[in-house]
């Protein structure tokens, strides 16, 4: 009975789809019949018009298809890409808040280029470089070494993608690549993971850890390029081995050579211990390794080109390797993650400007972090004594008379040059230092990193120590855009923010708050004129005034006394309530241009608007036209 049904109902089908096919054959015929009608009644301008209209969209839907003439490019590896994303998409929030920053290769629109670079001070390396490792020359780590630390990965005959990650929070850059080892299938691309970092409480360390993973269902072989040292003047190259944290033994090459000073008449005693891994490495499906690569540097001061080289030297390098060899990846990392993060407990930030040319966040937080990975920092270091540090901090607690000088925020060009490799990077941190050190930032720039980074704080806001109090410097005029000072340094445990805040009525007003305090602290505004106001963890706003001639904006003491007799030093012609800012400068700021936001619905409407005024003006034109030859033409005749 079952089997009857099925073929009772293959013969109603069968018979219905000729029905159908037939239909459907008449129906276009009779369509593409009306159409021909249709197109031969219309008159020859007409003709000419659709003819016209027909030939532009073959054209643009011809056009997509070809590629642009001249143009070599590589196919676009779509499923590598989307395993590249999958990696990087953790770090939405860093990169949101400028922590991080992502550079694809090629880069992509609108993605600006900034160096995977670390340092601690004493070596650097980048990640985006082949122009080997960095160490100190003068103020910045300007001098070029012919030795290449960083092991990279390549599979022969797989496509990938790469990018690399830099990490400004942490002090660390990461490159990823993935390989499409399964062919359209992104969950089965072989990862690599290769990060790396110069150590900040082991300034003579240099750490590569790399993982690589492979989902697929087959064995893949990754070939490993460790260059080690090229054309090192002197080089004395050897082998040697120890154990790990694990121990497992690890072998290592210890290099010693000399690097002379370009254009100088003195040189560089160096030696470097890196650990050594094969040149490939076999990974069955569905496994993953890990190598940890650790490079120990030591070098001495410029000396004279006759002088030898210390015996110590390598010796000092073979030992700390092996030590630093002992000690757990994961914790060797947090140790030297913990320290970025103290240093950046002070920071700076400024609101979004979308006008040509200006300074935003980006530019300004990579700057501060490449300055800073050149200079070390001897309060996080397990060499620097105790005294030592109780030095460091008092120094950092009470800077003296820094920072002397108008802000470095928006006149500066050469401070915010752009950045594209190494020679840029000691190029920025030179022209930093050496403006610090001149406007009275000598004595806090020698604390290291955090009494760098502080100075920086103060030049940007024109804030400066002088005996007893902390004063504000900047011009009411250039306080168009939001600033935030957070966490400065000012006596014994005390932390002072200060926020510039443009309002609704296009007025600036600062606000200033604590984020504790050993003692009581007072402020006052422009000419000290009102009295002391004492300062909390609860935010008090000052106005912005405006004295003639110019004085500072704002004061910040413990000496209450001090702030009462200070109205009296500072002598002015007027104070007024600084102005407005007219609407113009914030709109630049805000949306790009001077004309101000407006909503999104009137730019649709205008263009709704315009549409139908062009359609409206073309059906005259055309009316006029083409309709008036034909009614011409028919008066004629009919006569």
């Amino acid at each position: 009975m079952i089997r009857h049904g099925l073929i009772f109902m293959r013969r109603i089908i069968c018979c219905k789809v000729p029905v159908i096919f037939r239909v459907r054959q008449m129906w276009v015929k009779g369509f593409a019949v009306n159409s021909l009608n249709r197109l031969n009644s219309l008159s020859r301008s007409r003709k000419i018009i659709c003819g016209i209209l027909v030939f532009l969209v073959f054209l643009y839907l011809l056009g997509s298809r070809i590629p642009s003439i001249g143009r070599k490019s590589a196919p676009v590896d779509e499923t590598a890409s989307l395993c590249i994303d999958d990696n990087l998409r953790f770090l939405k929030s860093e990169v949101k808040k400028y922590d991080a920053f992502i550079n694809h290769y090629p880069l992509k629109a609108g993605e600006q280029f900034y160096p995977a670079y670390v340092g601690n001070g004493k070596v650097s390396v980048s990640l985006d470089s082949e122009k080997g490792m960095y160490i100190r020359l003068n103020r910045a780590l300007s001098l070029p070494v012919k030795y290449y630390p960083i092991v990279t990965a390549h599979l022969d005959d797989y496509s990938s993608k790469d990018a690399t990650v830099l990490n400004i929070h942490h002090g660390i850059a990461e490159k990823i690549q993935c390989f499409e080892v399964d062919k359209g299938w992104r969950s089965n691309c072989l990862t690599v993971e290769s990060l790396v970092y110069a150590s900040r409480t082991r300034p003579s360390i240099l750490v590569q850890d790399i993982k690589i993973r492979n989902p697929s269902k087959n064995s893949v072989v990754v070939n490993l390029d460790q260059i080690g040292q090229t054309q090192l003047k002197d080089a004395k190259v050897s082998k040697a081995s120890t154990t790990d944290a694990t121990g497992m033994s690890v072998e290592y090459t210890s290099t010693q050579g000399v690097i002379l000073i370009p254009d100088s008449k003195y040189k560089v005693h160096i030696a470097i211990a890196t650990v050594k891994i094969g040149p490939s490495v076999a990974i069955k499906a569905g496994k993953s390794v890990r190598f940890h690569v650790v490079t120990a540097v030591n070098y001495t001061q410029a000396v004279d080109l006759k002088s030898k080289a210390p015996e110590h030297l390598q010796r000092s390098v073979d030992q700390l390797l092996e030590s630093v060899m002992k000690i757990d990846y994961a914790s060797l990392r947090e140790e030297h993650i913990k320290v970025w993060r103290d240093i950046w407990k002070s920071g700076f930030g400024i609101s979004n400007s979308k006008a040509a040319g200006s300074l935003n966040g980006d530019k300004i937080n990579t700057t501060i972090y490449y300055v800073l990975s050149n200079i070390q920092a001897p309060l996080h270091e397990l060499s620097t004594t105790v005294e030592e540090k109780s030095k460091i901090q008092k120094t950092l607690h009470y800077p003296d008379r820094c920072y002397g000088g108008h802000t470095l925020l928006f006149y500066s060009e050469t401070l915010w040059s752009e950045i594209k490799d190494e020679e840029d990077i000691a190029d920025v941190t030179s022209t930093w230092m050496i403006t610090l050190e001149k406007k009275g930032c000598n004595i806090i720039v020698r604390a290291g990193a955090e009494g760098v980074l502080q100075a920086i704080l103060l030049s940007l806001g024109g804030l400066r120590f002088d005996d007893n109090h902390l004063e504000m410097s900047m011009e009411p005029k250039d306080l168009h855009r939001d600033l935030l000072f957070h966490r400065l340094n000012y006596g014994n445990n005390t932390h002072v923010n200060i926020s510039v805040i443009v309002d609704l009525d296009n007025k600036a007003v600062i606000r200033v708050s604590l984020d504790r305090n050993d003692r009581p602290y007072y402020a006052c505004d422009a000419g000290c004129i009102d009295a002391p106001i004492a300062l909390s963890k609860e935010v008090v706003q000052f106005p912005v005034k405006r004295t003639e001639p110019l004085t500072s904006i704002l004061y910040i003491t413990a000496d209450k006394q001090h702030m009462e007799e200070l109205k009296h030093t500072i002598h002015v012609k007027e104070i007024k309530e600084a102005p407005a800012h007219e609407h113009h400068v914030i709109a630049l700021h805000k949306h790009g241009h001077h004309f101000g936001g407006l909503p999104t619905i009137f730019w649709a409407s205008l263009a709704f608007l315009i549409i139908i005024f062009h359609l409206f003006l073309f059906k005259l034109i055309y009316n006029e036209y083409c309709q008036g030859q034909d009614r011409y033409g028919r008066t004629r005749y009919s006569v």
